[in-house]
């Protein structure tokens, strides 16, 4: 833990913040033998994180995954709406979108969803936190050093990173390979516009709550 009670600047609390709620969200799942894909520490690590989760209390946590939820729809929302925007204007205008390539329009959702994961829902587990330990006044003492909160940031950005990219890239495979005529291409083209933001919505939840309710004592 921190061994300098000196205020460190704002945006390095926000960061050692989320790294205390990402410890205590993987504690409790390796606690109960979960692993989830793309998403491995190292025994060292593990322990590491389960030290940095024991002053952490379940309620400061759920208050988290809360805002969490809260963060992201409201970032992906302006990232989509930012996104189109900008679509509209590098075909010329509105006039034009009846003429737009479906590659391109594919293109620019392909790289939205990229913004969404690996800028968006970051940056919301980051604004998540901020308000979080501001309601529970978390003590400059109880977050984890530095040299600690850099590692684990790095390492907990890439993994989203990376999970993003898969999933993203096997959407893609499917656009591709998938006839545009089939049933299952028909069904996705009708559905997808109107679930896709309860899928992330929904997404976010289960790698954060879902399997720790479903897994807690009774």
């Amino acid at each position: 833990m921190n061994t300098f009670a000196a205020p460190r600047p704002f945006l390095q609390r926000w960061l050692a913040l989320l790294v205390r709620y990402w410890a205590f969200n993987m504690t409790l799942g390796y606690r109960r033998g979960m692993r989830w894909p793309g998403f491995g520490y190292s025994e060292a690590e593990q322990a590491q994180l389960s030290s940095i989760a024991a002053g952490c209390a379940a309620t400061e946590y759920y208050a988290w995954v809360g805002g969490c939820v809260v963060f992201f729809l409201i970032i992906a929302a302006l990232i989509v709406m930012f996104g189109m925007q900008g679509l509209v204007l590098a075909i010329g205008g509105e006039q034009h979108m009846a003429d737009t390539p479906a590659v391109l329009f594919f293109f620019a959702m392909a790289l939205q969803l990229v913004v969404c994961f690996m800028l968006g829902f970051p940056a919301a587990m980051l604004a998540a936190a901020a308000l979080t330990g501001r309601w529970f006044n978390v003590a400059e003492a109880a977050l984890p050093d530095r040299p600690v909160v850099a590692h684990l940031f790095h390492r907990l950005w890439l993994q989203i990173s990376r999970v993003a990219l898969l999933g993203i890239v096997a959407v893609l495979l499917l656009w591709l390979f998938v006839p545009a005529d089939s049933k299952a291409a028909a069904v996705a083209g009708l559905v997808m516009p109107l679930l896709s933001p309860a899928v992330a919505v929904l997404t976010a939840v289960y790698y954060f709550s879902a399997r720790l309710v479903r897994s807690a004592p009774p």
